[in-house]
């Protein structure tokens, strides 16, 4: 669903993301963990055809995205950290737009905006400004337009960090639905539990580039970490990146190694 090669976005004198090779198959998930300015958000709308990559290639579904950015975008849903909602729009309204946008029949998009104001807990607001939302209410509506289409391949920059609880486990088990129905996720989230729960690999980076990437059993051979002396617990995710981001300056080229497509 997913490949990237040899990924690299310049900004002037800065690299925001070098060398990123990366895969997703259908029904995946690949969480990207890192500091703030790592990459994860250059690399996530590097993927999603809205940046132009300064090397290397991204292929949705097989088309390349600097060749077809447009059949890409059409592909691909991206839910950007900061949502950037049409405020003096009722939600109803903005997502009517954008289904319009996506190409979905009236009576159809309707239908699923009715079905997921619904699963969000957002029924009896959809017709209020956006501008009177808040921010947890914010991120329902980005996820909703993200998804709202039913993408082969789903981009989410926590997607989560402004939910509570309950709102957050409604998300994750939307978001695993459309895993099971085929749907590719690459996911950028700071909680480590949530990185657990939703992953099939595991990205780590950090300085632009992918310091480890693989499944979390991968990760803990990789990190040479031994089980914990009390109740013999095994190396958590956490304990993980701590190891693999804390050994940076002695053992970077060690664990500089991504999965080829």
């Amino acid at each position: 669903m997913l490949q990237v090669e040899g990924l690299a976005k310049r900004y002037g004198e800065v690299l925001g993301l070098r060398d990123l090779t990366v895969k997703v198959d259908e029904g995946e998930c690949l969480v990207l963990l890192g500091r703030n300015g790592a990459g994860k958000t250059t690399a996530l709308r590097c993927m999603a055809g809205v940046l132009l990559p300064s090397a290397g290639t991204v292929r949705v579904d097989g088309i390349n995205a600097a060749d077809d950015p447009a059949a890409v975008r059409a592909l691909v849903g991206l839910m950007p950290e900061v949502p950037g909602l049409y405020e003096r729009m009722s939600a109803r309204a903005y997502l009517d737009h954008f289904g319009a946008i996506y190409g979905l029949e009236p009576l159809l998009r309707r239908r699923r905006i009715d079905e997921l104001l619904e699963t969000f807990e957002l029924t009896d607001a959809g017709d209020r400004w956006l501008g009177t939302f808040s921010k947890g209410m914010r991120q329902k509506v980005a996820l909703i337009r993200a998804t709202l289409h039913r993408p082969r391949l789903v981009l989410a920059d926590e997607p989560t960090s402004a939910l509570d609880p309950d709102s957050a486990r409604r998300a994750w088990i939307y978001l695993k639905d459309l895993q099971k129905d085929g749907c590719g996720l690459v996911i950028c989230t700071h909680s480590m539990e949530e990185a657990e729960h939703m992953a099939g690999e595991i990205g780590i980076m950090s300085d632009g580039r992918a310091l480890a990437v693989g499944s979390l059993d991968k990760l803990r051979r990789r990190s040479g970490l031994k089980r914990r002396r009390v109740m013999r617990e095994l190396p958590t995710l956490q304990d993980i990146y701590l190891s693999i981001v804390g050994n940076l300056g002695s053992n970077h080229d060690g664990l500089a190694e991504t999965r080829t497509a």
